[in-house]
């Protein structure tokens, strides 16, 4: 017999370990959902009583109560026999033929106590069963055949028997009744594959423990044997000791490093589930907003609404771009730029009715780097704060920027090196090491977000950032970033009114409100557009206005769409109709590297969400322009 391969073999007990876990969690829950079971039956069979006959109600009561006895017994048997791993499987078809004989009697409730005279005893029925529909999929989420086997004939059974009562009313009902049934459905996956997911880091973060524990012994054993080696050889003492000052050293900081990671990543999870949509949110309100004020006239009161609304708009994207930066697989959109430039921005902001000095020292001959200018100012500024509020009652803060080449480094490449050194009261030892991880703070009122946020981009900047300080003296915190040997072209001048065009654009959004939105702010830059929900949408449209000799001239794709073809294998196969297609792809989010390298992917530019009507106009331009069939207007 072929040995199981390694992976498999490890995959394969991952999967075991989740399946053990989620099927305690039921069994955990399951005598809260007996006894809930039983008193809700009661409650319900003695509110009915008079309206339905009466040996009906007591039949289905029995009934309940049996099924519900039944599970009681079988969480108990559970809880003794204590089974291994690989009787989880067994335990969780018993679990779950008991919730669907429970969510039988609870869909058979609503046909067998249905009050055919009384319309609020109708009602009633539905909204017990509807209660406990809602209560069953918490409980029952840990395993999608225990809530599907609960929440389809219980949702269900009762929305046909409205439906076969066949008046508007009740119809209307039954419908509602089957659409609550099936978001129902949905939102529990979706709470079971946040329970997965915790479960599998769970482990995940146990295997890590252990990994470094091993590591750990491994180490105390090259120390004991480093020390016998010590006591045979006097002569090799110093070097002997130094080398190992410095392994030890190193692996410290690896651990460190690697601790740190871990949390971010798991803060990542968090930042990339609801990402995506905030940034849509977001978009939707911005572009409303900004059609609403052109709309208005200026002296318009409600000018003054929408201005603060907009004010709060731009507050939400900073807080969505902090927590973008800590999104698992969130590349930063880089291109070539002037370090030079950014730090002077960032000294410029702080200077602004701060009480501070700032010496500012950058290199003449600074070079540039390829990288997210928003995000490294972002960086620069937080740093710049920390440094504000450490120096208290004013002071000096020196900012330089140089060249440099790290001699003792793996990558030998010519880096860029800001640091920033305050003279403030320092921080103290024993909080260093947490100074960077998320919601660590000690300053009230704060988010524990800023260090935090200032690590996370240069990491993903391939860059480092280390810190010296001593209390009472001050603090020197060090960014090494990628320098690059190229010189970005000159920019080109930002017109002061949108740019206007009338060719024919493409829009693809699985968002109806932004589709609109956009809808209405290319329209009235004059361009002619139609929308499409998704990518096999889009195609149709596009083959059609090829046939029809009046072809599109550029197509807005978003890049993730729920439930279709999402923005590039859409851009792949509007390539293969038509390889000269310009694309632009936009999104709020993504796990890929589409938004950083989109030209690998095809497109010819990228639009961030949240945009402005402003960036819509000059990306779209941008494009027509460089069209190889086009001249600048």
């Amino acid at each position: 017999m072929v040995p199981e391969p390694v992976e498999q073999s490890e995959e394969k007990h991952r999967k075991q370990e989740v399946l053990s876990a989620q099927v305690h969690l039921l069994h955990a829950n399951a005598r809260l959902g007996v006894c809930v079971t039983i008193v809700a039956a009661a409650v319900l069979g003695r509110l009915q009583w008079g309206f339905v006959a009466d040996s009906v109600i007591v039949r289905w009561w029995v009934y309940m109560a049996l099924v519900s006895m039944a599970r009681y017994a079988a969480a108990r048997r559970f809880r003794d026999a204590s089974p291994g791993v690989e009787e989880h499987g067994k335990w969780s078809a018993v679990f779950c033929l008991g919730a669907g004989m429970s969510g039988a009697g609870w869909g058979a409730a609503g046909v067998l106590l249905y009050p055919e005279s009384s319309l609020t005893h109708q009602v009633f029925l539905f909204f017990v069963l509807g209660g406990m529909m809602l209560g069953a999929a918490s409980l029952l989420a840990p395993r999608p055949e225990a809530f599907l086997a609960f929440l389809i004939p219980a949702g269900l059974i009762p929305a046909i028997r409205l439906l076969f009562q066949g008046d508007e009313t009740h119809v209307a009902m039954g419908l509602l009744a089957g659409v609550f049934t099936v978001a129902l459905l949905v939102t529990t996956g979706r709470i079971h594959q946040t329970i997965d997911s915790s479960l599998k880091l769970q482990f995940e973060n146990r295997d890590l423990v252990e990994s470094l524990r091993a590591a750990t012994r491994q180490t105390e054993a090259l120390n004991q044997t480093l020390e016998l080696r010590v006591q045979e050889r006097t002569a090799e003492l110093s070097r002997s000791t130094e080398q190992l000052r410095r392994e030890i050293a190193n692996r410290e900081l690896m651990e460190e490093e690697l601790l740190r990671a871990r949390k971010l990543e798991s803060l990542g999870v968090l930042a990339g589930g609801i990402a995506h949509d905030f940034n849509n949110f977001l978009t939707i309100i911005r572009g409303n907003i900004e059609v609403a004020m052109e709309r208005l006239q200026p002296d318009d009161p409600v000018q003054e609404i929408v201005a603060e609304t907009a004010t709060a708009c731009r507050r939400a994207e900073l807080l969505a771009s902090q927590l973008l930066t800590f999104a698992k697989g969130g590349a930063p959109v880089r291109r070539l730029a002037s370090v030079k430039d950014i730090v002077t921005d960032a000294v410029q902001l702080l200077r602004a009715g701060s009480s501070v000095s700032v010496d500012v020292s950058i290199a003449a001959d600074l070079r540039f780097a390829y990288l997210d200018a928003g995000q490294i100012g972002q960086v620069i500024h937080n740093l710049l704060r920390n440094a504000r509020e450490a120096m208290g009652e004013g002071g000096i803060i020196e900012v330089r920027a140089e060249n440099v080449v790290c001699p003792d480094a793996i990558d030998t490449d010519p880096r860029v090196r800001i640091a920033i050194r305050d003279y403030g009261r320092g921080i103290p030892a024993d909080i260093r090491p947490r100074i960077f991880d998320p919601y660590f703070t000690t300053k009230p009122g704060a988010s524990g977000l800023g260090l935090a946020t200032v690590y996370a981009i240069v990491a993903k900047h391939e860059g480092h950032i280390l810190v010296e300080s001593m209390p009472g003296v001050g603090s020197v915190f060090t960014v090494d970033l990628p320098a690059s040997n190229e010189v970005p072209a000159a920019p080109i001048p930002a017109e002061a009114k949108p740019q206007r065009g009338t060719e024919r654009l493409l829009v693809m959004d699985d968002e109806e409100a932004l589709r609109k939105v956009l809808n209405t702010v290319l329209t009235r830059l004059g361009y002619e557009v139609r929308t499409a929900r998704d990518g096999a949408e889009t195609i149709v449209l596009y083959e059609e206005a090829m046939a029809a000799g009046s072809p599109f001239d550029a197509v807005l794709l978003d890049l993730t769409v729920s439930g279709g073809m999402g923005g590039v294998e859409t851009a792949a196969k509007l390539k293969e109709l038509n390889p000269s297609v310009r694309l632009v792809v936009s999104s709020g989010y993504s796990a890929s590297s589409v938004m950083s390298d989109f030209r690998r992917y095809g497109f010819d530019a990228v639009l961030p969400k949240p945009w402005t009507s402003a960036a819509v106009s000059e990306v779209v331009r941008r494009v027509l322009l460089t069209a190889p069939d086009r001249k600048a207007d």
